[in-house]
């Protein structure tokens, strides 16, 4: 027939969702199956001669015109099932069928011919079962099934005889016979009906509770009815899927029913917790928020909140928080140092947190949210304490393609355009990728470095696996050493106390991972969490474009990704509980808490980090033992950070080569009124003398140790020359 047909939508556990309204909230249920004495019924009701004629009845015909002149008015219809069935396709095309028309000559011959044609290509089961799925009961209202679920908020085979009989009479008048608005009606039309389906010994005899109808089911019938509430959950997750399937002629749904993936219960404690958080901070601009949760070992998405409120339009409810571009902030770290990790870097490097410049004309100088700057850095600190210029530094380093090709790979595919755009700032999240994304990318890491996509569909796990045991779409991004390694990074929190302090946000009474992100002014807040088997995500923020204000940081989706993940171990979903797996390769050591070397006498603190099994390593060379006292000796690289404040210990200038830090070569600076401080800051390092010669466009002067100086701005192209001992250095800059 081409009509399009409602959805019933199922969570994982045979929960009804929502059965999707067509147009102008029109429902037609495709039924799982029509109980043979629901077609009995209405066949005696409609067409006792069904089985017997080719589709149109002689002797109704005969008998109605009869009727109806003798009557002087329309007494009786000669309409058979197969020519109802034929209007209601005629109708269809036409795009009118729930509009009335007048049954002339004329339609009446078409709906004849048109019978005979079905009766030629369907078989009278078929052609039944697609009438009892068509057929009219008003109040936007097609089929036997949805008619049970509208008019007795049921299952048309849990359905009693009485209420069966009811359902039988609607279609000839809904507005008089429907038992909503008129059960007086309905019962006494339906009791009519019932007394003539008792009279026949065939049908009695056959169906003998429909022959036995008392009173007390009449008015059990009269009292049952009642209007169904259609649910509305998973609105947009399910929005997206009408989308999708409707983009795809060919994806056919079974029986008219989906079983998504989702956990009805999971579901609703998340909006729960949601609305309860947006609530609570509304008087700090937070208006929404969005979630989704799903299971590392299958993909299946088990949860999926796109706003706080569906129906809120001030809000913007029905946008997807789910789908929608937002920038990540920090969340994205993971996947940088997962990458330098992979390209040669180890957990016991240091990275330099000072100020450090990048770029060319255009000068980018990254800064902490704390706007400090915390020296030297351990690989695990810099990444759980969620550091910016240790990330920008190895992205430096890595190189801005090199990173975009691995987040595509990993599924961020709203990056093809944005990530070279966004430069050096992409490590620090300023390139807007979706929750979903985020969360499918970051379940690499407790899936032991495999990328996995993710489902809505209900489907056996055996179903996608080769005959290995993998899943079919499984891609291998990261080592299982390098997955395991950013798993003990982000589930330390003594690593995260150098930025976020030890707040209880993070802390689960099982093995956990968490990273967070905020962006845009606290515009866009992100909390990702996982355990070995789930991974969850949740973004807070406004659609409008405003700023939080007065609650800062990420706490707040924060604590719902970890209360989240407790309900879920908490629950159903728990079994038995994993840990993270140790890596391979690599061997937990004894290191020095500054250098990352190995401990000396001298080392005053110490730590357990990977180091590779077999690796010798080198002892600390920070750390001296001076007259009896541990003394620490910095590496030149640090000499602005060390300077800027009155700290322990000493530099050893001449441990690096004679370097220009700053200005780089090609920085271009402004010159003129308003444009701050009329000088240019130098610094340099290096260089085995304590004297520095310097010649900046001829002018030729002497520095002492440290090297930091500063230049007069003069207009047009700057060249500065430096010499130490042997070495030399240059660069030219650019004042406009």
């Amino acid at each position: 027939m081409g009509r399009s047909s409602s959805v019933r939508y199922y969570d994982r556990n045979g929960m009804l969702l929502q059965i999707t309204p067509l147009a102008g909230g029109l429902r037609r249920e495709v039924p799982r199956e029509i109980p043979r004495y629901v077609k009995d019924v209405f066949v005696f009701s409609e067409d006792r001669r069904f089985y017997r004629h080719g589709g149109v009845d002689a002797l109704s015909l005969f008998r109605a015109f009869y009727q109806n002149v003798t009557g002087g008015r329309r007494v009786s219809g000669a309409s058979t099932i197969t020519m109802q069935l034929a209007r209601l396709i005629a109708d269809n095309a036409r795009n009118d069928y729930q509009a009335p028309r007048q049954q002339g000559l004329i339609q009446k011959i078409g709906e004849a011919f048109n019978a005979l044609r079905l009766e030629t290509r369907l078989s009278k089961d078929e052609i039944l079962e697609l009438y009892l799925t068509c057929l009219p009961f008003g109040y936007n209202t097609e089929g036997v099934a949805t008619a049970a679920r509208t008019f007795f908020a049921g299952d048309i085979s849990t359905l009693s005889p009485a209420q069966i009989f009811c359902l039988a009479v609607i279609p000839r008048r809904p507005g008089m016979y429907n038992p909503l608005e008129n059960p007086q009606n309905c019962i006494e039309a339906a009791s009519a009906l019932q007394q003539r389906f008792a009279d026949n010994r065939k049908l009695s005899s056959l169906w003998p509770l429909f022959s036995l109808i008392n009173e007390a089911d009449w008015e059990f019938a009269s009292s049952s009815a009642r209007r169904f509430v259609y649910p509305f959950e998973l609105p947009h997750l399910i929005r997206s899927i009408n989308t999708q399937l409707s983009s795809s002629p060919n994806t056919a749904v079974s029986g008219g029913e989906i079983y998504l993936s989702v956990d009805l219960a999971l579901q609703r404690y998340i909006e729960g917790a949601i609305a309860g958080n947006v609530s609570l901070y509304r008087s700090s601009r937070l208006t929404n928020g969005s979630a989704v949760v799903i299971d590392n070992d299958t993909g299946e998405i088990l949860a999926w909140a796109g706003s706080a409120d569906f129906n809120n339009a001030y809000a913007a409810g029905q946008i997807d928080g789910v789908l929608a571009l937002n920038q990540p902030g920090s969340s994205m770290k993971p996947f940088l140092y997962a990458m330098a990790l992979e390209k040669g870097f180890k957990p016991a490097d240091v990275i330099a947190d000072v100020q450090m410049n990048f770029g060319e004309r255009e000068v980018y100088i990254p800064r902490n949210f704390n706007d400090r700057f915390n020296g030297p850095v351990l690989f695990r600190y810099a990444l759980a304490s969620s550091l910016n210029i240790p990330a920008v530094y190895l992205l430096y380093r890595l190189g801005v393609r090199n990173y975009t090709d691995l987040l595509l790979s990993l599924g961020f595919d709203s990056l093809e355009r944005s990530a070279e755009d966004a430069g050096l700032g992409l490590a620090l999240g300023n390139a807007p990728v979706s929750l979903l994304e985020l969360v499918r990318a970051f379940s690499v890491f407790p899936r032991d470095g495999i990328y996995l996509p993710v489902t809505w569909e209900l489907a056996a796990k055996e179903q996608r696996e080769d005959k290995s045991g993998l899943l079919l779409e499984e891609q291998r991004v990261f080592s299982s050493d390098t997955a395991r390694i950013i798993c003990s990074f982000l589930s330390d929190s003594s690593a995260r106390v150098l930025a976020f302090g030890s707040g209880r946000n993070f802390r689960t009474s099982f093995p956990s991972i968490f990273k967070t992100g905020t962006a845009n002014q606290y515009q866009s807040i992100v909390a990702l969490g996982a355990t070995p088997k789930y991974s969850a995500g949740v973004w807070m923020g406004n659609f409008t474009g405003e700023t939080v204000v007065g609650r800062t940081g990420s706490s707040v989706p924060a604590a719902i990704v970890r209360n989240t993940l407790s309900f879920l171990h908490g629950s159903q979903f728990s079994g038995q509980i994993r840990d993270f797996p140790e890596p391979e390769n690599w061997q937990l050591r004894r290191v020095c808490a500054l250098s990352g070397m190995l401990p000396s006498q001298a080392c005053l603190s110490v730590i357990d980090e990977y180091m590779q099994t077999g690796e010798a390593g080198t002892f600390c060379t920070w750390h001296q033992m001076v007259n009896g006292r541990s003394r620490t000796i910095f590496p030149a690289e640090y000499q602005g950070w060390f300077n800027s404040a009155e700290r322990d210990g000493s530099l050893d200038y001449a441990s690096r080569p004679l370097e220009i830090i700053t200005p780089r070569e090609g920085f271009v600076y402004l010159s003129g009124a308003g444009v701050g401080m009329n000088e240019i800051p130098v610094e340099v390092i290096g260089g085995a003398e304590n004297i520095l010669r310097v010649t900046h466009n001829g002018n030729a002067f002497t520095v002492n140790r440290p090297f930091t100086f500063y230049l007069p701005r003069k207009t047009g192209t700057n060249t500065l020359q430096i010499q130490n001992g042997g070495e030399e250095a240059e660069v030219s800059f650019f004042i406009e």
